[in-house]
């Protein structure tokens, strides 16, 4: 069991030796923060009541930046990328922009110049003070998956106590090395990897871990690990790695951001030979519940230490010392089965206007994944020339083999008949989408943006077919993107190339990835030339290929590859002006 010591008095408490983090296989004690701190107090025109907007893809890095903003009063506002649109909804309520945005208060020079007197720090007497408990050190914002991001502040006390909470229901050792596949600039991820991390000593990769194959190489060189992921991840763990390898090491998964699928929970506790933890909150709440679903009777909820929940006018209330009172009230529909326990029966406020009748997606969402063909379904609107319902599903395996023995339209159209016993005509779902993964981002959320591009670019219901079937959608990184598509036999590209043996033309394959590279990272610019391409195997009708996307914003060029099992097909470089 570990000591935990509160983030309000960690740079006063913890010992400049303390090792912290790995980076690249280098240990970084608590001495290098302490001077990048004093560092950044120096450089920054920082001043009391002020709020900064932070984001850094390396744990460490943003965590200095947080720790020299609560030391000179300052909030550190935690938005979950870095995007454009995401600095034009900030630049008018923060004072600047921190990290790795476009533009930063800093530039490289200025750092480096710093950097050449950084030694300095190591010989000043640093002095630090603690932070008040109701002081505002943060302020993050919701997923956005119901539309636009809300920001949500937090005091101290609150993640001060947000931690106790969560230590004395896992007393975990503090000689796990955590590794993690969520970012710590989501709150699950800020909490659980980063927070809790540094406040009971353990140590940290500076990194986190985008693929299976990251986790299974990061775990392999350490005799203890606690692994933070999402259902997103972990249903997604590559069976053909040797996990027993590992068997042993893995003191923990905690996973959030959705709830875990029965099937997936026991899938991911065999590979990872550990109990699968999972915690429900919310970005308004913080964590206020956990489950390990031991077996399938076991997918109810258990309170956390201190936390309460009760039934209210509104619905159902949770209290804690971590939960303001604005936002107690919970948005989902609930069953309490005793003082402590309770399962989850989707989202309350779920309620939308169809043509002018109410409907609930989550129910609609219910009927579907009642079927005997889906996994899960999500159910939106969307705007056409009229509002529509709009469904994104994943297909079990007698799903996909009855689009495989039919084709989608005939699946959509028995799913479609199915919910007419329970839905009036004009709230029955008018376009659909067949995935093999829903587009989860990197904090194991569905943005509603996300769902909303699966019927912009690929719209199957034209009579034309000139879309590849994206299957899953991955943002490796702001700058990487990864799509796995179904090509669809009716492809108007396959028409005459060839007659008897039809392959995909890769004028096709270059047109796709400059129009979905142009979708993901929203530039601007002519398409000029095409460099260094290769075309190394043919892709035939109903492959399954994967398409790998990389933006380099100086030089305005997006590098591509189209991979399968069969191997690499075609890559090359096209540049724009």
């Amino acid at each position: 069991m570990s000591t935990l010591i509160p983030l309000s008095r960690w740079l006063l408490d913890v010992a400049e030796e303390q090792p912290i983090a790995v980076f690249n296989d280098i240990i970084i004690t608590k001495a290098h923060l302490s001077k990048k701190v004093a560092m950044w107090q120096t450089i920054l025109p920082l001043s009391h009541g002020q709020k900064w907007a932070v984001f850094h893809s390396d744990a460490i890095e943003f965590f200095t930046l947080l720790l020299a903003l609560w030391q000179s009063g300052c909030t550190a506002c935690i938005p979950g990328d870095n995007c454009t649109s995401t600095v034009e909804r900030l630049k008018y309520s923060v004072a600047g922009f921190l990290g790795e945005f476009e533009q930063t208060i800093t530039s490289k020079h200025q750092l480096d110049e710093q950097h050449e007197h950084d030694e300095q720090c190591t010989n000043t007497s640093l002095s630090w003070i603690e932070i008040e408990r109701l002081f505002p050190a943060i302020e993050v914002y919701t997923s956005g998956s119901t539309g636009e991001p809300k920001p949500i502040p937090k005091n101290m006390a609150q993640i001060d106590d947000e931690l106790s909470c969560i230590e004395t229901l896992w007393p975990l050792s503090n000689k796990s090395v955590v590794l993690s596949t969520v970012t710590h600039q989501h709150l699950f991820g800020l909490t659980f990897r980063l927070f809790w991390s540094l406040a009971t000593g353990r140590l940290l990769l500076a990194k986190h871990s985008a693929f299976s194959e990251d986790i299974y190489h990061l775990a392999s060189q350490y005799e203890q690990f606690l692994l933070i992921s999402t259902p997103a991840h972990l249903k997604r763990l590559n069976n053909q790695l040797d996990w027993s390898h590992l068997k042993g090491r893995c003191e923990a998964t905690i996973s959030s951001a959705a709830p875990l699928q029965y099937k997936d929970s026991q899938y991911a506790a065999h590979l990872l030979h550990s109990p699968i933890l999972e915690v429900y909150g919310s970005s308004e709440t913080g964590a206020i519940a956990w489950r390990n679903q031991t077996k399938k009777e076991a997918d109810y909820w258990t309170l956390l230490p201190n936390i309460t929940l009760d039934k209210s006018d509104e619905g159902f209330t949770v209290k804690g010392p971590h939960i303001s009172t604005e936002h107690e009230t919970l948005s989902d529909n609930i069953e309490h089965l005793s003082e402590n326990c309770f399962r989850l029966h989707g989202r309350s406020d779920r309620i939308v206007k169809v043509e002018g009748k109410r409907l609930s997606l989550s129910k609609v969402e219910k009927c579907l994944e009642e079927s005997n063909w889906i996994c899960v379904a999500k159910a939106l609107v969307i705007t056409k020339k009229r509002e529509e319902v709009a469904i994104v599903a994943e297909l079990n395996d007698t799903g996909k083999r009855l689009v495989q023995k039919h084709s989608q339209k005939w699946l959509a159209t028995q799913l479609k008949e199915s919910l007419k016993a329970s839905f009036e005509p004009v709230l029955l779902p008018r376009r659909w989408r067949f995935v093999n993964t829903l587009p989860y981002n990197q904090q194991g959320k569905l943005p509603m943006e996300s769902l909303q591009a699966l019927f912009e670019i690929t719209e199957f219901e034209t009579a034309e077919v000139q879309w590849p079937r994206e299957l899953a959608r991955v943002n490796t990184s702001e700058n990487t993107c990864r799509l796995d598509f179904h090509i669809p036999k009716e492809l108007i590209y396959f028409d005459g190339h060839f007659e008897k043996a039809p392959i995909l033309p890769g004028i096709a394959q270059t047109h796709w990835a400059i129009q979905y590279a142009r979708d993901i990272f929203a530039f601007e610019g002519s398409f000029v030339r095409l460099e260094v391409v290769k075309f190394q195997s043919v892709i035939f009708p109903n492959a399954e290929v994967s398409l790998e996307l990389e933006y380099d914003s100086i030089k305005s060029k997006v590098i591509f590859k189209y991979v399968s099992i069969a191997g690499v097909h075609s890559s090359g470089r096209i540049c724009f002006e």
